[in-house]
């Protein structure tokens, strides 16, 4: 498959459940063609609505540098269970394909048990010092892309917790004041190999989008969201989450992925048997 047909991109854009569904019906090579020949903000589409599993399959269809681009621009959360239920070998590739910065942060995750906060937090959190001013805080919360919530951990020069500010609590304030005098200090920063059900009943849930993550040393290394918390607690940690081996990954994709015709069909708006249909699915 040498390019995707604009119908195919237009499916993608209006209907990407119905798109997926279509992705079920396909052979895992043919797959693998597919998402190379997609542009990528096209592929973290659809990569972002199927399970860590089936994206897990998929990733071993293409090429490191194709997933990678993927993973780059997937949810961080979404990017580590991808990762951590990928086959050694596969993940190794990949975790060389990613940039630094990412492929380091993953290694981190990945080290910690799937039912902790360490597995669930996000290491692309917004730090600041005490010395900074009110209006500097502002302006590197501007060039942060990642935080929709405006939070930002307040560290010392060992990166230790000293306190918590947002965007909202910002404003009351003068641009010449600094961190250290108006940060809230009450925060209570979570435990990295803290189970994830030890911590639901953190009050701090109910105040701040974000909570602090810290290891033994107590330095910070990331922040679990309302969200990831609430999601995993939802999914129950089981041996699923676990990395499997080729055998039973290669028996997800085969449950996953079945026959190019689905394609066809529901591209070109047919309800033609599928042995009318030819030619490239795209």
């Amino acid at each position: 498959m040498s390019k995707v047909s604009p119908l195919t991109i237009e499916l993608i854009e209006k209907r990407p459940q119905t798109a997926v569904a279509v992705l079920a019906d396909m052979d895992p090579s043919d797959v693998g063609d597919f998402f190379e020949a997609l542009p990528t903000r096209y592929a973290v589409a659809l990569a972002s609505k199927i399970s860590a599993w089936s994206a897990a399959a998929l990733l071993c269809e293409i090429t490191s540098v194709s997933g990678a681009a993927i993973l780059s621009e997937l949810d961080y959360q979404a990017t580590a269970s991808i990762m951590r239920v990928l086959p050694d070998a596969n993940r190794t590739q990949l975790l060389s394909a990613l940039p630094k910065t990412l492929s380091r942060d993953l290694k981190s995750t990945l080290t910690f048990p799937a039912d902790t906060v360490g597995a669930k937090m996000s290491a692309k959190i917004v730090i600041m010092t005490a010395d900074q001013t009110v209006g500097a805080a502002f302006a590197d919360l501007r060039k942060v892309k990642r935080t929709k919530t405006g939070v930002a951990f307040v560290v010392d020069d060992a990166r230790k917790l000293l306190g918590v500010v947002t965007a909202a609590d910002l404003f009351r304030f003068s641009n010449e004041r600094r961190l250290g005098d108006v940060m809230e200090t009450a925060i209570t920063p979570l435990s990295a190999r803290a189970r994830l059900t030890s911590v639901k009943a953190m009050p701090d849930w109910d105040i701040y989008a974000d909570l602090p993550v810290v290891n033994r040393q107590k330095i910070l290394i990331g922040a679990l969201s309302r969200r990831a918390f609430r999601q995993a607690i939802i999914e129950t940690p089981s041996k699923s989450d676990e990395v499997p081996s080729h055998s039973i990954l290669s028996a997800v994709a085969g449950a996953f992925f079945g026959s190019s015709a689905g394609l066809a069909r529901v591209l070109v708006g047919l309800e033609t048997p599928s042995e009318t249909i030819s030619g490239d699915p795209s």
